[in-house]
């Protein structure tokens, strides 16, 4: 076997673990001709994923897939002692930790001992660099001893005793309606439902460049009828099928906006708006304000 065709088998596996922590459980590995350890590792994931959504079906939970909502942007500053003197409120949520326990907190305490070493390097090199700046892994610990890995970069303001820490980490949320589970889940009527929720949600998941098909049209898609898909549509997502399709496009131009470089039009036509105007309207009704006043983060030099 040549290196690049490890490589590549490899490559399966780490976005097969992505797609799992993304909620997409019907992505499988497929070709798996070699016994060797790569595809018993590869078996293994398609089994587990197999087995998460026939059971997540079994007891009347729809899988959302997280996808454009999960990035989160954390920023510490720290003192020249590197003690934290202020941070991106987003740090709270992720570290569980309240405003009181974080302020004036040394930087290292929220290390976890996989990235130990890796700090104090840098903190010897910052005290002896003034134009210090690195990209790096960091491990960060949470109040559970739960383990955050994230790429950060580390700067030293010039003229200044400060230090400034960005990097993104992930954050998983959803709006699935999660008080579904309490009555008869075990019956085939409740397992065809949700299976059909989930299907068709996969689809708008998968097309939200393209308009969407009638809830009549889904409806035969899917084999049910649309009253039905509506009714289950909403009991599982608290929301209807079409503002489920704007929202997810929406959240797709939001992501674009603020992380490329893209045009807003190109944008709008990626997030399947075939009309600007008509982007810059849902996006306002739903934002409060239009796609041009959203601050673009990522700049030339990026």
């Amino acid at each position: 076997m040549s290196e690049q065709n490890k490589q590549e088998r490899i490559r399966k596996i780490y976005q097969m673990l992505f797609e799992m922590a993304s909620g997409n459980l019907l992505f499988q590995i497929a070709n798996l001709e070699k016994e060797d350890e790569i595809d018993q590792i590869a078996h293994k994931l398609n089994e587990i994923a197999s087995n998460i959504k026939n059971t997540f079906h079994k007891i009347g939970h729809v899988i959302p897939q997280f996808t454009y909502q999960n990035l989160v942007q954390h920023t510490f500053i720290l003192d020249k002692e590197f003690y934290i003197l202020s941070f991106s409120s987003s740090v709270l949520d992720t570290l569980k930790l309240s405003q009181q326990e974080l302020s004036k907190l040394k930087f290292s305490k929220i290390i976890a001992k996989q990235s130990i070493n890796n700090w104090k390097t840098i903190e010897n090199e910052i005290v002896t660099n003034n134009i210090f700046h690195i990209t790096l892994q960091l491990h960060l610990l949470d109040k559970n001893n739960q383990i955050y890995p994230s790429y950060f970069t580390i700067s030293s303001l010039l003229n200044s005793n400060k230090i400034v820490i960005s990097g993104i980490t992930t954050n998983i949320e959803d709006y699935t309606n999660y008080n579904i589970a309490n009555n008869n889940l075990a019956s085939s009527k409740k397992i065809d439902s949700n299976t059909i929720v989930q299907n068709v949600y996969n689809y708008i998941m998968n097309h939200l460049e393209e308009p969407l098909p009638s809830v009549n049209e889904l409806a035969k898609m899917f084999g049910t009828n649309d009253f039905r898909l509506k009714a289950e549509f909403r009991k599982h997502f608290n929301i209807s099928i079409y503002k489920c399709y704007t929202n997810e496009r929406l959240k797709r131009a939001t992501y674009l906006i603020k992380r490329t470089n893209i045009p807003l039009k190109e944008i709008a036509f990626i997030s399947g708006f075939n009309d600007y105007n008509n982007f810059s309207k849902a996006f306002k009704k739903k934002y409060n304000y239009v796609p041009s006043e959203l601050q673009r983060s990522l700049h030339e030099e990026d």
